[in-house]
């Protein structure tokens, strides 16, 4: 099947079920029926559907919850002689008493009212209890069954696992089922194998109240980021047709329902999302349970399920619903939600480094500038940041190219933290070791990615950054390193060329990078190859500052014959017209710019 994991379309569904059980020793397996190996309750719960909801139901059966489920094709009821086989072997297992539950729809409703009536026949005692938790569509057999249904028998199983009777635990569940409402939101619809496509999305569009068969929705509208999306779905579900009577301070419990295509992080901010948005209508959010519970195969969506917990219901119900299971689908622990303050800000990194540091004692080099060379280490960066800054959107395109078309961005925050510590004398100009420590800081903190190694200020929601941008923290922070061990009599010049080889000797060992490799470091280390020849010498002359920059230019433009053997754009396909790279260019930008500054001063 094109695009799909399967082997035949017409064994995909035996298939499956066969994987799950092999790799669960509590069930078994009977045709398309999951049976618990553990010893029937007094009253067997029943529930299925078709497939393609997985981990529903089959990954719900066990001590505590579901005796059996049975499976339908993908999307289809499961056939009423199916149903009626299973209820035959709850029976000859020894359950007095069988309980059906299911989800409001056609087939389930007509394939499982008439294996129960076959079943009345031969006097078994049984009865149904349907689940229709829908609070979007409300058609001509009632609002559809969703995610609620997992509540519903999550209750029941805990029930017949104390030893309940049928009147009993559908008394309490139906008490349940009254409290429940569910809403979907999809941003796709559904692709399964060998079935037509009810609907597509845009990619700029969402579905409200869709089913999990892909059926059509409330109504189609505009993509929206989460918390809005979320805020949309509970105003449907608490002032829609089918609202649930809830009122300001009341309790309930929240599941958050993966419908198959959301990553786990997506699903995080929807459900951090949710919780916000009902503790702001003034609900107290007793329980969460998020997870991949009902999907509705590959369709990228959620289901938000809402359960009102009455004064005189709410221990008991969350005492069933946290009753121990060994269905491997059901969270192993459903704890109470943390309050706010259980979650800690912390202080943004430079912040804390300055925090930190000023609580220890730090090895400080007798190494300094003197006042003139000061003056022109803030003239040279000021003039840093205004080049990279005119260079933004070309650095961008050029990384654009192969990578994510970031390179300036992130560039640019450096270049902005730097003017800010100029006006804020954060940088402390004199002391070189104590200079490049905090250029490395910046580094690591705002440029993003992995141009620098933290996560504070993201570049883009994507990986964001090729590797060459690590070096940024790693180069300044083994410079400061190495001329933190400086001695005051040591000659400027020597001191600055070992600790600019130590910084590229560190790149390129946690990096891997190496020459050649069409990184940042194709120009650095020309420049500081150039700044090493100069050292016999003991200071730089006008010329020789513009000639640093020239050097730096070559060795940037030479990077377009080479090929990328690092970072994203060692990845994607080479490009027919060969392009410096940006990383390289940045450190061409730099060293032009102190350059000019610094022959400037010589000469006078």
């Amino acid at each position: 099947m094109p695009g799909h994991f399967v082997n035949d379309i017409h064994s995909c569904v035996d298939e499956s079920l066969i994987g799950y059980v092999r790799a669960h020793s509590h069930l078994e397996l009977a045709g398309r029926a999951v049976i618990a190996r553990s010893q029937v309750p007094s009253v067997a719960i029943i529930s299925g559907s078709g497939s393609g909801h997985e981990p529903a139901t089959v990954g719900f059966v066990g001590r505590g919850l579901l005796s059996a489920c049975i499976s339908g094709s993908i999307f289809a009821s499961p056939p009423s002689s199916d149903i009626f086989r299973l209820i035959i072997e709850m029976k000859r297992r020894g359950a007095k008493q069988i309980l059906l539950i299911i989800l409001n729809y056609t087939g389930d409703r007509l394939n499982f009212g008439l294996a129960m009536e076959r079943a009345r026949e031969l006097s078994i005692d049984i009865d149904m209890l349907v689940v229709a938790d829908d609070a979007a569509v409300d058609n001509a057999i009632g609002p559809r069954g969703l995610a609620g249904l997992l509540l519903v028998i999550k209750v029941a199983g805990a029930l017949a696992e104390q030893g309940k009777t049928m009147s009993e635990i559908v008394d309490i569940c139906q008490k349940v089922r009254g409290q429940l409402r569910t809403i979907g939101l999809s941003a796709s619809g559904i692709r399964a194998p060998g079935q037509q496509q009810a609907f597509d999305l845009p990619d700029d569009e969402m579905e409200l109240g869709m089913g999990i068969h892909g059926e059509c929705g409330a109504q189609k509208l505009k993509l929206l980021p989460s918390r809005q999306a979320t805020d949309l779905a509970f105003g449907q579900l608490f002032r829609g047709t089918r609202a649930l009577d809830i009122k300001r301070d009341d309790t309930v419990l929240l599941l958050v329902n993966n419908l198959g295509g959301c990553s786990n992080l997506e699903l995080g901010i929807i459900v951090k999302d949710a919780i916000e948005n009902l503790e702001h209508r003034a609900l107290h959010v007793k329980r969460v349970i998020c997870g991949e519970l009902m999907t509705s195969f590959n369709m990228k969506g959620f289901s938000l399920t809402v359960l009102k917990l009455p004064a005189d219901m709410s221990t008991i119900v969350l005492n069933l619903l946290e009753a121990p299971t060994d269905a491997f689908a059901w969270p192993k622990i459903i704890s109470p939600t943390q309050l706010p303050t259980s979650i800690q800000t912390l202080s943004d990194s430079l912040e804390f480094n300055d925090e930190f540091t000023a609580q220890l004692v730090i090895n400080q080099s007798d190494l300094l500038f003197d006042t003139s060379i000061a003056e022109l280490i803030n003239q040279a960066l000021q003039t840093v940041v205004k080049r990279l800054h005119n260079e933004i959107d070309k650095l961008n395109r050029l990384d654009a190219i192969s990578g994510d078309g970031d390179t300036g961005t992130a560039f640019g925050r450096a270049a902005d933290t730097i003017s800010d510590d100029l006006s804020n004398q954060k940088l402390i100009l004199d002391r070189p070791a104590s200079l490049f420590r905090r250029l490395g800081l910046i580094a690591e903190s705002r440029m993003g990615g992995t141009c620098g190694a933290s996560k504070d200020t993201p570049c883009s929601f994507k990986t964001s950054q090729t590797h060459y941008n690590l070096v940024c923290g790693l180069f300044f922070a083994a410079v400061a390193k190495h001329l933190s061990l400086s001695i005051k009599s040591g000659v400027i010049i020597d001191s600055l060329s070992d600790a600019f080889e130590a910084g590229i000797q560190s790149v390129e060992s946690y990096a891997r990078v190496q020459p050649g490799d069409k990184s940042l470091l194709d120009a650095l280390i020309p420049a500081v190859d150039f700044i090493k020849t100069k050292r016999a010498q003991q200071s730089f002359t006008s010329q020789d500052w513009k000639e640093l920059a020239l050097v730096a230019e070559r060795a940037t433009n030479e990077t377009k014959s080479l090929v990328a053997k690092v970072g994203r754009a060692s990845y994607t396909k080479a490009v027919d017209t060969p392009t410096v790279d940006p990383g390289a260019y940045a450190v061409s930008i730099i060293l032009h710019a102190i350059s000019d500054v610094f022959a400037k001063g010589s000469s006078r």
